[in-house]
């Protein structure tokens, strides 16, 4: 009985099947990588998002009404801005700020959109905190979530909600909503709306 050896053609078309497969392979494994990471980076990124609404939300609850000195302030974007609202206001709720005012006492809080300058319509909310007599505005800066496409703020006083608040007293709920740039040209939106328990009677 005599063997038959392997042609050069069927090592070649071998080869070729094992190229293919391993090609093959080779794709999935790259897709599965590229769908890992951007599923960390948007986990990363929502993460961050949910963390600053969750903040912006317990400082919310424990706003106080405005004294000497303080206000609680709501400023829709400027005509042809971003959609960037701005806020600052009073409450009794303590962040990690070096050298802030003992717990318990109030302090005032300002969120505000910093313009990405690499990248236009895009920017990151810093937090700022302080107490009363110094503004806001002259508090160190701290970087809160970035890519931010849109910040939109709005106040409800009993009768409707509005998009500006510079009234005396506190609305009765606040509703907060982010745009984060998704960096495939659209936004994923993450919104929370408050009760202020200082502004019910």
């Amino acid at each position: 009985m005599s063997t038959r050896g392997s042609t050069l053609l069927e090592a070649l078309v071998a080869l070729a099947i094992a190229a293919l497969v391993l090609a093959a392979l080779s794709g999935a494994t790259l897709r599965a990588r590229a769908a890992h990471t951007d599923a960390t980076a948007r986990a990363d990124r929502l993460g961050a998002g949910r963390s600053a609404l969750l903040r912006l939300a317990a400082e919310l609850e424990a706003a106080r009404r405005p004294g000497t000195g303080e206000r609680f302030a709501l400023e829709p974007p400027a005509d042809g801005s971003p959609p960037w609202w701005s806020l600052s206001f009073p409450t009794g709720a303590r962040g990690p700020v070096a050298g802030s005012a003992p717990a318990g006492d109030t302090s005032v809080v300002s969120y505000r959109v910093e313009p990405d300058r690499n990248r236009p319509g895009v920017g990151t909310l810093v937090r700022r905190e302080t107490t009363v007599p110094v503004p806001a505005s002259e508090a160190p800066g701290i970087p809160v979530v970035a890519g931010l496409r849109a910040l939109r703020v709005r106040c409800l006083d009993g009768g409707g909600w509005h998009s500006g608040w510079q009234a005396e007293d506190l609305p009765r709920a606040v509703e907060v909503a982010i745009a984060q740039d998704d960096g495939r040209g659209g936004t994923e939106e993450l919104a929370t709306a408050v009760a202020l328990q200082a502004a019910t009677p």
